[in-house]
């Protein structure tokens, strides 16, 4: 049993060769915990209007979805969740306050694995999320480039970087090893790896990952093997990301001050932010000027 409920509203044409945006919720969009099990019972509790997004998401998912040029590019955007089903309706009305349009949203089952008592498949996500992703790719064109959005507390960084290896020919007992050093449940592996047969071996499709690092973990440095890849944007801002995004040309200038505009709502002195950019991003000064 997958032990997820997902859905995909949008079906692409085969010879789509643009961006596919895939976020994490917990955490990368809205400031929740519902992936602990301290969490889920806060479940009944929470309504969309109380929820958080985190400072610069909203016109970032925004812009992303509208894409860099003058005409609205309405970029496939899909979400992948740790969250269980039973916030569905929650955030989808968040969604709709935000005036965020997701194509498709996954969700873990978590209460149905309490009832099974796994608790290992609980807390893990690699496996979980891999499943997700697969899942996806089988419904989206071969030729799409997925730009994936997580953060430092769930391993996002190692699901979404094995996710492009399988996409490019890792199969069966070398996939099935690289999950269990990951620490993925074994009935995650034995779907993964079958589910990794039906996607055909073609170049790894994952262009950009960019990991929002919260503050006070110890960061993907510590504990993910792939946290040296070139494709991997580390930051502690989402508007960090989104100079990035500019410098790649995924979003337009204005897009870029809403979302500078947004975090220095939050009160988040965007000075360190900037420099950081330019000194270890490596984002040209023009762009740093344009957010400051």
């Amino acid at each position: 049993m997958s032990f997820l409920e997902r859905t995909n509203d949008r079906t692409l044409p085969a010879d789509y060769t643009g961006d596919v945006l895939l976020w994490d919720i917990d955490k990368t969009y809205l400031d929740t915990r519902f992936s602990s099990l301290r969490g889920l019972f806060a479940i009944p509790f929470e309504w969309a209007i109380d929820k958080r997004a985190l400072p610069g998401t909203v016109p970032l998912l925004r812009a992303l979805r509208h894409g860099g040029g003058d005409e609205s590019a309405l970029v496939p955007l899909y979400f992948v969740s740790g969250s269980p089903p039973q916030l569905r309706r929650v955030v989808e009305k968040k969604m709709v306050l935000d005036g965020v349009e997701p194509d498709g949203i996954t969700f873990k089952d978590q209460w149905a694995l309490v009832k099974a008592r796994t608790p290992q498949a609980i807390v893990e996500q690699v496996g979980y999320k891999l499943k997700a992703l697969l899942l996806y790719r089988k419904e989206l064109p071969a030729g799409a480039r997925w730009l994936l959005f997580g953060d430092d507390a769930e391993r996002d960084l190692d699901a979404f970087l094995t996710f492009g290896a399988v996409c490019a020919g890792l199969r069966g007992p070398a996939l099935a090893e690289r999950l269990r050093t990951l620490g993925a449940w074994p009935p995650d592996i034995d779907e993964v790896v079958t589910l990794a047969d039906a996607i055909p071996v073609g170049p790894d499709p994952v262009l950009r990952v960019f990991i929002h690092e919260i503050r006070g973990h110890p960061g993907i440095g510590s504990g993910s093997a792939f946290s040296r890849d070139e494709r991997v944007v580390k930051a502690p801002s989402f508007l960090e990301h989104a100079l990035v995004l500019r410098a790649m040309g995924r979003i337009r200038a204005r897009d870029l001050r809403a979302v500078r505009d947004d975090v220095v709502r939050a009160g988040v002195d965007t000075a360190p932010l900037l420099a950081d950019a330019g000194a270890r991003l490596g984002v040209p000064a023009d762009l740093l000027r344009d957010a400051s």
